[in-house]
């Protein structure tokens, strides 16, 4: 008899935790989130320009784009504020697919994820596909790596040889950080400058204290954006390294495809009438159309 008032409590325990994440704790399709009104999305926390807060106000490229596809569909946005985790399988099991670890909750839509074939179809150690709980769809942007240079340090060198001599910063554990420490047989590697992120580097090259800066050409555009014509901003010297540009999409759970589908839609009607253009202009940012519509061209 106590064993089965023990487990009684039990399951009213569990079911009272449940009812206190309903929406959060269960994916949901595209009818149910057309039929509630709102779509709720993920995206990466302090990650300018493309989604970070302003005050409480969410801003950024990723949170414009968003809007404009929640706007189109008639819905309102609720925003899930990502941490971005040990790589990509992470972030999107715990935005998308599996949920946050404690109160499961999870996002109806992703930004802001590399748009890799190769990525989406891989293998595992077993033969299975690694990514199957999710689509990844709706490229909207090409981005790429580049050096950011002061030309008074530099001398106008646009080779890398030139970091020999001149101080380079880098993110830490970023891809430039990586193939600037093994290029040139090493030669480079105390002339590196690690910083924590991007715009720390950035202002070490505001205050004269390296010649260049490495990243993402995008950051380096919003953290240098009235650019004197001293600097320049482009990927010479990178021609070597493994990855030098790649797309940017969307993801969903592998489950809601019509959500997928609906919302490439917009994001193609979008870049072809000039409005995705429009929302990286409002950010200073190139806009550079992802590889699906160049190739459409």
């Amino acid at each position: 008899m106590n064993s089965q008032l023990g487990c009684r409590y039990l399951i009213a325990g569990i079911v009272l935790f449940m009812s206190m994440f309903p929406a959060a704790s269960m994916a949901r399709s595209f009818d149910d989130i057309m039929e509630s009104g709102y779509i709720s999305v993920a995206v990466y926390n302090d990650f300018p320009p493309y989604s970070f807060k302003q005050g409480d106000e969410p801003k950024g490229i990723d949170v414009d784009v968003a809007k404009e596809v929640a706007k189109q569909l008639e819905l309102d946005i609720r925003w899930m504020w990502i941490t971005a985790d040990e790589n990509l399988e992470d972030d999107m099991r715990n935005a998308i697919w599996k949920g946050h670890i404690i109160t499961r909750e999870k996002a109806d839509l992703m930004m802001r994820v590399p748009y890799d074939r190769k990525f989406s179809y891989a293998i595992d150690g077993y033969g299975l596909p690694k990514n199957e709980m999710v689509v990844m769809f709706g490229p909207y942007h090409r981005e790429s790596w580049a050096i950011l240079k002061d030309t008074k340090k530099t001398n106008n060198i646009d080779t890398l040889a030139i970091f020999q001599y001149e101080k380079i910063a880098v993110e830490i554990d970023s891809l430039p950080s990586f193939f600037l420490g093994a290029t040139i047989g090493g030669r480079l590697r105390d002339n590196i400058i690690h910083s924590k992120d991007i715009f720390e580097a950035i202002d070490l090259l505001k205050k004269q204290e390296v010649a260049a800066v490495s990243g993402m050409r995008s950051q380096l555009e919003w953290g240098m954006p009235d650019i004197e014509p001293r600097f320049t901003i482009n990927a010479a010297g990178l021609a070597a390294i493994s990855i030098k540009s790649w797309d940017i999409g969307m993801a969903v759970q592998q489950d809601f495809r019509q959500l997928a589908y609906a919302i490439e839609d917009q994001i193609t009607l979008m870049v072809d009438d000039k409005r995705m253009q429009s929302i990286f202009d409002s950010y200073g940012i190139t806009f550079e159309p992802a590889s699906l519509y160049q190739q459409s061209k």
